[in-house]
């Protein structure tokens, strides 16, 4: 079957309602290695919107000086303990965003690939998809073990998900909950389809979103979304 189009899906807030989990870990990894307290969670106010990338700027701003290779490496396993454990002791903040584990089941049979990219580090990555019960397929999976940057690490998935087919002639449409998603989406001239409630899909919308939707119950209708979102798909 010829694809129809690659869509690549975010983790946090757009397949997980991990969100806070997320947060509140980084923040007290960032503490427990580097005694930083009080860091934003608002990371599309970083430079970069990744686990590597927020690092980075927090040593350089906070601590006043270069990050070193064993910062991230104690930070990362650290943020990955916390995850774990918060997963085996709270069953609150785990969920899928309503109907993501279905969309993701049904959208290879109507022609889409599918692959995932996420600017966390990939073992915390997968617990939070694994306690929310959502399979994907990994050979498509990218997070920030592979690159530093988020279009980087949305190429890399992109790069897996069409093996040895030209990127250049699919169209590719990300999913994501942050303005940074969409900003890396329109900086690689991909489509975007926001995912979103309440506040957070404000922003999406202020930030020059067309196509945001709370959850993927109504699956047409996220479908007729990627559809659209394949028209802003640009040639690369």
């Amino acid at each position: 079957m010829t694809t129809r189009g690659v869509v690549i899906f975010d983790i946090d807030g757009t397949l997980t309602r991990t969100n806070g989990v997320d947060e509140e870990c980084y923040a007290q990894a960032v503490h427990d290695v580097l005694g930083v307290s009080g860091i934003s969670t608002d990371w599309g106010s970083y430079r970069y919107s990744t686990d590597n990338g927020i690092l980075h700027e927090i040593i350089e701003t906070q601590c006043k000086r270069a990050p070193t290779g064993r910062d991230f490496r104690t930070v990362r396993s650290r943020f990955i303990e916390l995850v774990s454990i918060r997963s085996r002791n709270d069953n609150v903040g785990w969920e899928e965003v309503a109907g993501a584990r279905e969309v993701l089941l049904e959208l290879p049979s109507l022609g889409w690939t599918i692959a995932v990219a996420t600017g966390g580090w990939g073992p915390s990555a997968l617990r939070k998809l694994e306690c929310a019960n959502i399979s994907i397929p990994i050979g498509a999976f990218a997070c920030a073990d592979h690159a530093f940057a988020r279009l980087d690490i949305i190429r890399w998935a992109l790069r897996g998900a069409v093996g040895g087919t030209k990127s250049s002639t699919i169209p590719v449409v990300y999913v994501g909950d942050g303005v940074w998603d969409l900003h890396a989406a329109r900086e690689g001239g991909y489509g975007f389809v926001g995912i979103g409630h309440g506040e957070r899909a404000s922003l999406l919308v202020a930030a020059g979103s067309q196509l945001v939707m709370s959850d993927y119950l109504d699956r047409s209708r996220f479908e007729h979304a990627l559809i659209s979102a394949c028209s802003q798909s640009q040639r690369r």
